[in-house]
């Protein structure tokens, strides 16, 4: 399904049990809405499961950069006014935790509650010139360059080994991801600083992150449980960035369990 929202048209896809609670999954970069595949599968019989292709990425349009993290946010928010949804739960990734920490300042009226994954509150100083570099490869049109590396990191060394299909795929979906959308992104990101703020989020949240993740360690997810007050915060040992692709059972029930408890509670 596509709709124009916010100036673009974006891709997105939804599915699951109609008359109940609305869950809108926000993917990683230089991904796409399928990494959700399995997610999506388990909250299907509960909720109303809502995937989009963020700005950039998959089949959603691909406009000039750069983009910031206020753009991005209102892009999620018209996609509910689209879908007349009033409020969801919102599940982000890496990037898409970024703009759920966004969308819990800006628009903490329109969700029930954030489960912020693999993320990170703000890129600190030393890591200004690598992201100047994803810049440069990604206007020069080419992504190939960074992509041993990325999944290098992405993944944890077992998953390097076992699970050769999970670092194809990642492979193959940084290759598909339109440049332009790669480098509008990566500005973003690169100026992150939204820590001192984090206080103001009173969404109730979930903090997920992998033991071995190097991009967006513990130590970062740690800092937005803390600053976040009344949010938990759930350390998968062995795993890396993808998470979700590495133990997706494992994942899915720490997402599931948080979802449940805030409808219970509602």
């Amino acid at each position: 399904m596509r709709a124009r929202i916010n100036g673009i048209e974006i891709n997105f896809e939804v599915s699951g049990t109609a008359d109940t609670s609305a869950v809108l999954l926000h993917h990683p970069l230089a991904s796409d809405l399928t990494v959700w595949d399995s997610l999506t599968e388990a909250l299907e019989p509960s909720y109303r499961v809502i995937r989009m292709d963020a700005r950039g990425h998959g089949k959603t349009e691909a406009p000039d950069g750069p983009y910031n993290f206020e753009m991005l946010a209102a892009d999620v928010v018209g996609l509910l006014d689209e879908l007349k949804i009033d409020k969801a739960h919102f599940v982000g990734l890496s990037m898409g935790g970024m703009v759920g920490q966004y969308l819990g300042l800006l628009y903490p009226h329109r969700f029930k509650s954030l489960c912020l994954v693999a993320t990170t509150s703000a890129v600190p100083a030393e890591a200004q010139a690598l992201w100047e570099q994803r810049i440069r490869a990604a206007e020069a049109g080419d992504l190939s360059s960074l992509v041993e590396a990325a999944v290098g990191r992405w993944v944890a060394p077992r998953t390097l080994q076992n699970k050769p299909e999970v670092v194809e795929r990642l492979k193959a979906l940084m290759l598909a991801t339109p440049p332009k959308g790669y480098a509008g992104w990566c500005h973003a990101i690169r100026n992150l600083n939204v820590t001192n703020r984090l206080k103001e989020i009173s969404l109730p949240t979930r903090v997920i992150v992998g033991a071995l993740d190097p991009s967006t360690p513990p130590a970062a997810a740690e800092v937005i449980h803390r600053e976040i007050l009344g949010s938990d915060l759930v350390v998968v040992p062995d795993v890396s960035h993808m998470l979700h692709l590495e133990v997706p059972e494992t994942f899915n029930r720490h997402v599931l369990d948080f979802l449940a408890a805030q409808e219970s509670s509602a």
